[in-house]
């Protein structure tokens, strides 16, 4: 009962939409997943370096973290490497390589591919939490500094084009009928 440009148009809208469901909606939950884990990886990464100094075995570290619930983005993937050890028997250092695998966010995947070296090649996994901890730190510090810089710069554009440039022109139309 629809024309011809209509049905097309239609078809074309719906095209659209299906893409958005299909493609663009995953990519971006995955891109916001991936934001927050890295927000709560920061803080998570010092209190993993803190429980860590304690001697305590990397499996409780995960642990203790899962059970403090402070970490909401990071509990499914604490959930997924206890699962690994204690449902399927995978290794420790397996069940890492594989939620490093299957995180969306590169610093997760980072730190635990990092933990995994660590821990097959006998080193200190509390040397290597600390480290990994500070320069977590630096790189939050660095990142709230754009971030502050961003706002500045529109705080800017704002103060000039709202404030300043109304002003402006409204000295400039009192100038002009004086003349």
């Amino acid at each position: 009962t629809l024309s011809l440009p209509k049905a097309l148009i239609l078809g074309f809208l719906g095209m659209i939409a299906t893409a958005f469901a299909v493609y663009v909606y995953p990519l971006s939950l995955i891109a916001t997943r991936r934001r927050k884990i890295k927000s709560d990886l920061v803080f998570a990464t010092v209190h993993m370096a803190a429980i860590s100094g304690s001697g305590v075995h990397p499996v409780k570290i995960f642990k203790l973290l899962l059970e403090s619930k402070e970490y909401k983005y990071l509990e499914s993937e604490f959930k997924k490497i206890l699962n690994h050890i204690n449902l399927f028997g995978y290794s420790l250092s397996t069940s890492l390589r594989r939620v490093a695998a299957e995180t969306p966010s590169y610093e997760l995947k980072e730190l635990l591919n990092g933990m995994v070296a660590t821990i097959e090649t006998g080193g200190e996994l509390k040397k290597y939490l600390q480290d990994k901890s500070v320069d977590s730190l630096n790189q939050y510090r660095l990142d709230q500094n754009k971030r502050l810089a961003v706002l500045n710069t529109y705080s800017d554009i704002y103060t000039g084009i709202l404030v300043a440039a109304p002003l402006l022109f409204l000295v400039t139309l009192a100038i002009l009928d004086k003349i």
